[in-house]
């Protein structure tokens, strides 16, 4: 008779599935807001969350609920620790962990550039699109992540993405063509 892992105790067996199935996801969550050498500790903290809470959380489908614990931990590490310039800057490094691929130099400059127009957004904005673009969640799981109505996850995705396409647009606003204005000289007296 070989013993299973879970030594006997049901619960455990199940949590060891549950987390065998996400950690992955959960660590890469964390790597691409903090980085790799901060990814294991947040993905550690989360499932400590998710082992107290397991009973609860839902089981059909944790994702949303686990990235939300996740952001939860990101957040307080970047409050705690002074991780917060680290979390912006890992947008502007973002493409040195992003999977290496035969690349040109265009698709290069697009993706800085894509990664600075998405550094500009508000934190709530971002967390919204990367949840939606990197994490690929539903817009109401996106929203169930940030703690919001999917009616207000789709206000700030519709605003993001205009503020987005502003950003990348190389061209300068159109303004309304007028008459000139006519200077007259002044003479002085």
């Amino acid at each position: 008779m070989s013993r299973d892992r879970d030594d006997g105790d049901p619960a455990k067996g199940q949590f060891t599935r549950f987390f065998e199935r996400h950690y992955d996801d959960v660590y890469r969550y964390a790597a691409r807001r903090l980085g790799p050498d901060h990814a294991d500790d947040v993905a550690a903290e989360t499932f400590s969350v998710a082992w107290r809470r397991f009973d609860r959380l839902p089981k059909d489908h944790p994702l949303p609920w686990l990235y939300g614990v996740a952001r939860n931990v990101v957040r307080a590490r970047s409050r705690r620790g002074g991780l917060r310039a680290e979390v912006l800057s890992s947008f502007e490094e973002g493409a040195a962990r992003v999977p290496a691929e035969p690349d040109t130099t265009r698709r290069v400059e697009e993706r800085d550039e894509a990664l600075r127009a998405l550094g500009r957004l508000s934190g709530k904005d971002r967390e919204l699109v990367m949840l939606l673009a990197w994490e690929g969640l539903e817009l109401a799981e996106a929203a169930r992540v940030l703690g919001c109505t999917t009616a207000t996850a789709r206000v700030r995705l519709f605003r993001a993405r205009r503020r987005i396409e502003g950003f990348l647009d190389p061209s300068p606003p159109v303004r309304a063509q007028g008459p000139a204005p006519v200077r007259v000289p002044v003479e002085e007296a």
